[in-house]
């Protein structure tokens, strides 16, 4: 198994700052420039620390410690979603004169789907991760679910999570669509991998580049997970 195999479910790419008191008088600046940055931009949610932003391109938050952009079925190398990262950031640190991040993640969710549940957990049970053999455990006689991994130095970290999931997707279409099927329902269970990858000692503004960045650390997050995984 490799990271290959699952298929990209989301992106985030957070910025932390100390206390951007300017976002009470320049929120509405940032605004502006992204209902002109993205298509169909939106306001969802707007009080005076947080606004909530909702795009083709994706969603974003606008805060007083921490902005953030996030995208559902990106595109697998993050090529677009980081062009959008820089866009969305690149307006947030003008207007509030940010100088300095405290932290840069980020975090990506993919999935590979499995036909049952216990089919993604013998998938998870395979990969061999923390050297457990099959065996009941706290009086539970199942296969672990969930296994997860932390990763620190003074200057970076990374949270890995390996996960077999199942759940439901429920949809109903709006009526201006005329679907052919008025609702549609949608079982599915799969080996989630959720990686968060995050700087820990602060960074220039002026030294980082969020496509730059971005693209490394996917790199960066595909060769060591494969490593992990035994590839």
């Amino acid at each position: 198994m490799t990271v290959d195999d699952f298929k990209m479910v989301s992106a985030t790419c957070e910025a932390r700052y100390e206390n951007a008191y300017l976002i009470y008088d320049r929120t509405g600046q940032v605004c502006y420039e992204a209902r002109s940055l993205f298509t169909d931009c939106n306001v969802l949610s707007a009080t005076p620390n947080q606004t909530i932003f909702q795009a083709k391109e994706g969603s974003a938050a606008l805060e007083l410690m921490q902005s953030r952009f996030s995208s559902t079925r990106p595109d697998s190398s993050l090529e677009k979603f980081a062009g959008d990262c820089k866009k969305f950031l690149d307006s947030v640190t003008k207007n509030l004169e940010v100088k300095v991040f405290t932290r840069i993640g980020l975090r990506t969710i993919l999935r590979k789907d499995f036909g049952t549940l216990d089919e993604a957990k013998a998938a998870l049970v395979s990969l061999k991760l923390a050297g457990l053999k099959s065996a009941e455990r706290y009086g539970i006689a199942s296969e672990p679910r969930e296994i997860l991994f932390r990763w620190e130095s003074d200057q970076l970290g990374v949270m890995l999570r390996l996960s077999a999931e199942t759940g439901k997707i429920d949809i109903v279409p709006p009526p201006e669509l005329q679907a052919k099927e008025s609702e549609i329902h949608k079982s599915f269970s799969g080996l989630v991998l959720d990686v968060d990858y995050y700087t820990l000692a602060p960074v220039e503004r002026a030294q980082w580049d969020a496509p730059t960045w971005i693209q490394r650390s996917l790199r960066m997050i595909k060769r060591d997970t494969n490593l992990i995984f035994g590839n």
